[in-house]
């Protein structure tokens, strides 16, 4: 196998050397299997343990305390929606990260609404993969670009959000709200407005206020709602 696959700067993890230490829930073994393969190929990388069940890996992750949980949402035993809402109780450190057939408004929705960080579709390939992962650890958000607009045509279909009920944000807010729930970090944000990071920052914690948000993947939800966030991005 060709470790040679086009990928972003993987970030560091909790791992000796700053290995990211990764964990893997899908029901079906061959897939566990493959991806722990494909992950193998990255040096950077160490899978710590794999499993079918969603009990499973509710433990699974609080005793081997991985960086990212790598999951399909749908697992046997304890679907992976309560999976990850129980994980993120317990350990909200780990990044999660849902990688899963279904495509669909609603079960992207409720996987976000469950406290993921990332979504990606099982027709992606791995570059997308690696991508999402990078995304995740650096902006807290990430939705594969391919299945975006389901996500925001959902929202807006449930959510129709008249100007009396978005909060009154200025316009430099608004600006740097829809970037974050672009994927942008802080510094690229900084850097596209020609603003000090601490700035940006500032903007950043103004908007979570007015909104009641309480990280960047509750600003992300709120941006689709309320029209920030483009389809065509």
């Amino acid at each position: 196998m060709s470790t040679n696959i086009p990928s972003p700067s993987l970030p560091a993890g909790s791992g000796p050397g700053g290995l990211l230490r990764v964990a893997i829930g899908d029901e079906h073994a061959i897939a566990r299997e493959g991806l722990a393969a494909l992950l193998h190929t990255k040096e950077t990388i160490r899978v710590t343990g794999s499993t079918g069940d969603g009990r499973e890996c509710v433990r699974l992750v609080l005793r081997e305390e991985p960086d990212l949980l790598i999951f399909d949402n749908a697992m046997s035993g304890l679907n992976g929606a309560e999976a990850v809402r129980r994980i993120g109780a317990q350990k909200p450190r780990t990044r999660l990260l849902c990688l899963s057939s279904r495509d669909d408004a609603r079960s992207v929705r409720e996987a976000f609404d469950a406290g993921v960080h990332g979504y990606v579709a099982k027709r992606s390939g791995f570059a997308a993969l690696l991508e999402a992962i990078d995304r995740v650890f650096r902006s807290g958000c990430y939705v594969s670009p391919d299945i975006a607009h389901v996500l925001v045509e959902g929202f807006r279909g449930r959510h129709d959000t008249s100007a009396a009920d978005v909060p009154a944000l200025t316009a430099r807010e608004r600006e740097v709200a829809r970037l974050y729930a672009e994927g942008l970090g802080t510094r690229d944000i900084a850097s596209r407005l020609n603003l000090s990071m601490k700035t940006v920052g500032t903007h950043r914690e103004h908007v979570m206020e007015k909104i009641g948000a309480r990280s960047i993947a509750h600003l992300t939800r709120y941006a689709i709602r309320a029209g920030l966030v483009r389809i065509d991005d």
